[in-house]
């Protein structure tokens, strides 16, 4: 099914999916050399279906309780390998496992270095209104996201991106770069470029209180925050008690209304509702109201009649 002879160069890919799924068989379809594949620990959900996804290309997956164990630096030393390259993984490497290939390992991270370091630099672009971010390749150390820079390749972000459309397009946009460097280090040694010290933007994940809809802000900062949580995370509000999830809104800044405070309904009109923001007003178009219902602003008049002056939280 792939032609893996087109390089050679002894690689071990390491990954979680889902971008493992996507940068494996990327690698693979063209033709590098995978020897062996370290995957998400046993107690992770994913862990069966990513073995059987690895073992189904005929793959050697090698399975592992802690990543400092000896068992698993000797079987990785044994696979005689080149570099490791590595796509999504939680785990912090440790200088045995990093030290374990002759030119260390190889990460791909959604993000144009040293900007955005951390698990979730996805909604962080879209909730801090960047127009750009992009996708850096680099030498791993103990720290993440802290090694020398090898290649780096920038991405517009258009004025409609979800966290989904983001972490679909730089997934391909990092392995179309991987590969680059792969090809060239082929014939040369990889560039190595220090990143700056200092204080820069995080990318880390956000915190459960950090997914909640902050009407305080202003209307095209909620809209923005909704597409960065969509669809894998959900931004939160709570409403009569109950917890919705939102999906999408839309900003209704010139619609007239008298004034209402943040986070209340403040108009009804033409099967939508208005809610109040720190400046203009949004709409929620999709949501999910609790167990009773998902569906658009129609249903939840319909079925829950908010009232205006009612709060959302």
């Amino acid at each position: 099914m792939f032609n893996r002879t087109l390089f050679k160069k002894r690689i071990l890919f390491v990954g979680i999916p889902d971008m493992a799924y996507i940068g494996l068989d990327g690698l693979l379809m063209s033709g590098v050399n995978i020897v062996g594949v370290l995957g998400p620990k046993k107690d992770h959900n994913m862990y069966y279906d990513f073995k059987t996804f690895v073992q189904s290309r005929r793959l050697n997956y090698i399975d592992y309780d802690e990543l400092d164990e000896p068992q698993l630096i000797e079987a990785v030393r044994a696979l005689n390998v080149d570099a490791a390259v590595v796509c999504s993984f939680n785990y912090k490497i440790p200088r045995i496992l990093l030290e374990s290939t002759k030119d260390g390992f190889i990460n791909v991270h959604p993000s144009m270095l040293p900007k955005y370091r951390g698990g979730n630099p996805y909604s962080r672009v879209l909730i801090n209104g960047e127009t750009e971010t992009g996708v850096t390749i680099h030498f791993m150390d103990e720290s993440f996201d802290t090694g020398d820079i090898i290649a780096q390749k920038p991405y517009h972000i258009h004025s409609k991106a979800t966290m989904g459309t983001i972490f679909n397009e730089l997934n391909v946009l990092g392995i179309e770069l991987l590969l680059q460097v792969l090809r060239a280090y082929e014939n040369q040694p990889l560039p190595r470029i220090k990143q700056p010290v200092g204080d820069f933007v995080s990318g880390k994940g956000l915190s459960e209180k950090e997914l909640f809809i902050n009407y305080n802000r202003t209307a095209e900062e909620i809209e923005r925050f909704v597409r960065a949580l969509n669809p894998f995370i959900l931004a939160s509000t709570t409403f009569r008690g109950n917890m919705m999830k939102i999906m999408k809104v839309e900003v209704a800044s010139d619609a007239f209304c008298v004034p209402h405070p943040a986070g209340t309904v403040a108009k009804i009109e033409d099967d939508k509702f208005f809610i109040a923001t720190s400046k203009g007003l949004v709409v929620p178009t999709v949501m999910q109201f609790g167990s009773f219902f998902m569906g658009d602003s129609k249903d939840f008049i319909r079925i829950v009649n908010p009232k205006i002056g009612e709060e959302f939280k």
